[in-house]
């Protein structure tokens, strides 16, 4: 087992329900319409327990993410069901982050207060926009005026630790559009803004407008402007990039999401969740029936696994490294893999800081901030 079990693990709940689809997103979900929560409920907690009989019963967890699809759907009392059942099987820490994934559009007051009194710490809200006609682009149901109204009664709630969500490069966006939602978000100041640039995923209906010609993207000028804009407006207001689409205010990042780019161990619970235990990656089948079916059966539940080997995790070590602000660790390159990766990659890397793309500072290896904006094509040439 490598020396990622040597530290506190997270477990990340997989709620595949919502309203209604958005045309932008591929998570795996669908419209909850009629559904009845309580029989997912209690497939999650079923394969809950039989993972506490394996190796990820020996973990020690400091952060549970019940992400989605659209977690908030669920009352306090069922969330409350699944936390306490978490807690039974699991060795989890007291001051464990434990986060759930809203929208505003399915929040209420009562159902705020409730979420912290059973020991949720941190919202991660999905605003996307605040302009009214992106919303209704991006199928979102609620209005700009609703998650503002939200996100103050997260607040007079108690609720100390909020991430708020923003997506740009959304067909017909403007700069000067996004320049406002930057705007609207700093002066709510949450502690934590994820911002990301839209992608169009096969598979997705804006895959399929995509395809037939028929979405209007922003230039690739716009949206490196935009790109820009962000950098500025969030650097300005005291916010710190410390991922690729992440910025948080000091000791606000996302605990639970970083375990995925330093390679720190986790388990993912319900269809399409994703497990790794430092030596194997297991992904849980995206089929929700027989999910519950062989939850109902008692039987194992239908998933795939990856044997991750020492070119597969030198691999994803360097290339969730430069996602990291931070940087991949030269020095943990060597001494966990014996790979000498500025030696390997001379060339490449000599070339890259002639042009700026990159800096090493500290043994550290990082992407300048001129490039991350294409890291893609920047990692590719490093791995």
């Amino acid at each position: 087992m490598n020396d990622s079990q040597n530290s506190s693990a997270g477990i990340y709940l997989h709620f595949p329900f919502c309203e209604s689809k958005c045309p932008y997103c591929d998570f795996y979900s669908m419209p909850i319409e009629d559904k009845e929560p309580t029989e997912y409920i209690d497939a999650v907690i079923s394969e809950a327990g039989r993972a506490a009989d394996t190796v990820y019963g020996s973990f020690i967890y400091d952060t549970i993410y019940v992400g989605g699809g659209t977690p908030s759907l669920l009352n306090a009392d069922e969330v409350k069901r699944i936390l306490e059942n978490l807690h039974a099987d699991f060795n989890i820490e007291k001051d464990a982050e434990i986060t759930i994934e809203c929208n505003p559009s399915s929040l209420t007051e009562e159902k705020i207060h409730e979420y912290l009194k059973i020991g949720i710490n941190r919202i991660s809200l999905g605003v996307q926009s605040f302009c009214e006609a992106h919303l209704k682009t991006l199928g979102r149901l609620h209005t700009p005026e609703k998650a503002i109204e939200t996100y103050h009664i997260m607040r007079d709630c108690g609720f100390k630790n909020v991430s708020l969500d923003l997506i740009y490069g959304i067909p017909y966006q403007t700069n000067a559009e996004w320049r406002f939602d930057l705007k609207t978000i700093i002066d709510l100041a949450p502690e934590h803004i994820s911002a990301y640039n839209l992608v169009i995923e096969s598979g997705t209906e804006f895959g399929r407008l995509y395809n037939q010609n028929r979405l209007s993207l922003p230039s690739d000028d716009e949206q490196l402007r935009m790109y820009d804009s962000l950098n500025e407006h969030l650097k300005n207001a005291g916010y710190r990039r410390y991922e690729i689409s992440n910025f948080s205010k000091p000791g606000f990042e996302c605990r639970h999401n970083l375990k995925y780019w330093t390679g720190k161990p986790y388990l993912g619970l319900g269809p399409s969740a994703v497990s790794y235990n430092g030596k194997t990656r297991r992904k849980n089948s995206a089929d929700i029936e027989a999910y519950l079916r062989r939850a109902r059966e008692g039987t194992e539940f239908p998933f795939e696994t990856e044997i991750i080997d020492r070119e597969t995790a030198l691999r994803e070590s360097i290339m969730s490294g430069l996602r990291l602000t931070k940087g991949v660790s030269l020095a943990n390159l060597k001494d966990r893999f014996g790979y000498d990766l500025r030696e390997d990659k001379r060339d490449t890397i000599n070339s890259l800081l002639s042009e700026r793309m990159i800096t090493i500072e500290d043994e550290f290896l990082k992407l300048t901030d001129k490039s991350l904006f294409i890291s893609d094509s920047i990692m590719v040439k490093l791995i």
